[in-house]
């Protein structure tokens, strides 16, 4: 275990960037502790082989740091963060709880990912359908009489339903069918593999689609999320059974680590999430001040340069076939200005030039689709035909040609750049927060280390 420790370690970043390292674990089967965290090799490398992406590889020490970082944050956040904040739930999507099962159990599935499917060979069928059987009073009929929604605007079972949900089995599950166990298993663990599965046990777990889909009378949608769910319980009560129970508590630690992490970043403004808003970082850059934005607007000024003004000409047609003939003619040598006078419905074709538009400006009131158009297009080239985008009326297609493209910039009075510059700038400074807290916890974290990776830091 020592030799496997050195290979998986050499090098470990966590002695350096930690204050109170102490080595003095002298159990092979334990890599390191931070407060009640045990870590194992095994829990090291389910969580390196989840993390370690061909796109963004990483190594086992670096896996390892990401876990005691998680580990220091979340401690943090239970620390400073209410109950309230902690356990704040998704309204439409997932329970906190469930997800935090799903991850685990998704770590482990794929971890254990070949013993698994021998497991599943074993069972009856060799098939999952094997262990559990669906409770077929339980129809359409019955759903649409019981549980069909109340209130269109709410998707919300009723009390009644909650309790009527709780009092019907959906499926009896017998895990212990696929899974290693003992010969002296006792009557405790003989009852938690098997479970009883009830409407309810399923309902809380669905997001506000999916409850929709009951609420509907989806028989077939119900049945598979059982059977998906009985999946997972399989996962579970397998691991459970075959790993060690240290091990196996610390997978859920981490994986709790991970969501309450995320929370304290949410509530540092600091995870994007594009369902939610972002009020800490708004606030914050509400604070940015006039000189910071005009000193970020200096230093980025080429972030702002935007098309002022384009001069245009167009040749107006009216059907898809007679401007792809059209553009075609051009790109084989018509000139742009033959083709108007040749070809174009517009009034305009007969000024001079034909077809002009003149200058059409960034600030113009009165921008139609054509004009919108024209800002998208490099200046000496034809552009392909455009159709008008109404739906009823006289459609067109319309050819343009771009004469020339004057650029300037947003002047920093601009509502765009006051709101680009204050966000980056208040991210900045939100990140320089998170960078010395983070600095802080681990000055201050106690972390101990098997006596064997002694010096591997160093």
């Amino acid at each position: 275990m020592k030799t496997l420790l050195t290979l998986l370690f050499n090098g470990l970043l966590v002695v350096n960037v930690m204050a109170a390292v102490h080595y003095d674990i002298s159990d092979p089967d334990v890599v390191a502790q931070v407060d009640d965290l045990i870590l194992s090799p095994q829990v090291i490398d389910i969580f390196w082989q989840a993390y370690n992406h061909p796109s963004r590889p990483i190594t086992p020490p670096q896996a390892m740091q990401r876990i005691v970082d998680e580990a220091l944050l979340a401690q943090h956040a239970r620390a400073v963060l209410a109950d309230s904040q902690l356990n704040q739930e998704n309204k439409v999507g997932f329970l906190k709880q469930v997800e935090q099962q799903d991850r685990a159990t998704a770590l482990l599935r794929k971890f254990f990912e070949k013993p698994l499917y021998n497991a599943i060979q074993n069972l009856p069928g060799k098939s999952l359908d094997g262990i559990y059987q669906f409770n077929d009073d339980v129809n359409i009929t019955w759903l649409k009489k019981h549980f069909v929604l109340e209130s269109k605007l709410r998707v919300e079972a009723t009390p009644e339903q909650i309790q009527l949900a709780k009092n019907t089995t959906l499926a009896s599950v017998t895990l212990s069918s696929g899974a290693q166990t003992s010969l002296t298993q006792t009557s405790e663990e003989t009852e938690k593999s098997i479970k009883i599965l009830s409407l309810w046990d399923i309902y809380q777990r669905l997001n506000v689609q999916g409850r929709v889909a009951v609420h509907n009378g989806d028989l077939n949608f119900l049945k598979a999320q059982v059977r998906q769910h009985v999946g997972s319980l399989f996962v579970l009560f397998w691991a459970q059974s075959n790993m060690a129970e240290q091990d196996y508590q610390a997978v859920f630690q981490i994986v709790m680590n991970e969501s309450d992490k995320t929370t304290l970043m949410k509530n540092l403004g600091l995870h994007t999430d594009i369902h939610n808003d972002n009020p800490v970082l708004r606030e914050k850059a509400k604070q940015v001040s006039e000189e910071e934005i005009l000193a970020f607007y200096n230093e980025h000024k080429e972030e702002f340069r935007v098309i002022e003004k384009v001069k245009a000409r167009h040749l107006q047609l009216t059907s898809q076939q007679q401007a792809d003939d059209v553009y075609q003619e051009i790109k084989r040598g018509l000139s742009f200005e033959a083709a108007v006078l040749k070809y174009s419905v517009a009034d305009d074709k007969s000024k001079q030039p034909a077809g002009n538009l003149g200058w059409l400006k960034r600030n113009d009131k009165q921008r139609s689709w054509l004009h919108s158009v024209a800002f998208t297009q490099p200046a000496g080239k034809v552009s392909v035909p455009f159709r008008s985008p109404q739906n009823a009326g006289a459609i067109v297609y319309e050819i343009l040609y771009i004469d020339e493209r004057v650029e300037g910039y947003l002047p920093v009075t601009d509502p765009t750049v006051n709101y680009e510059a204050s966000r980056d700038i208040a991210l900045k400074k939100l990140k320089r927060n998170f960078s010395i807290l983070q600095a802080e916890l681990r000055k201050n974290a106690h972390i101990r280390l098997n006596q064997s990776l002694k010096g591997n830091g160093r």
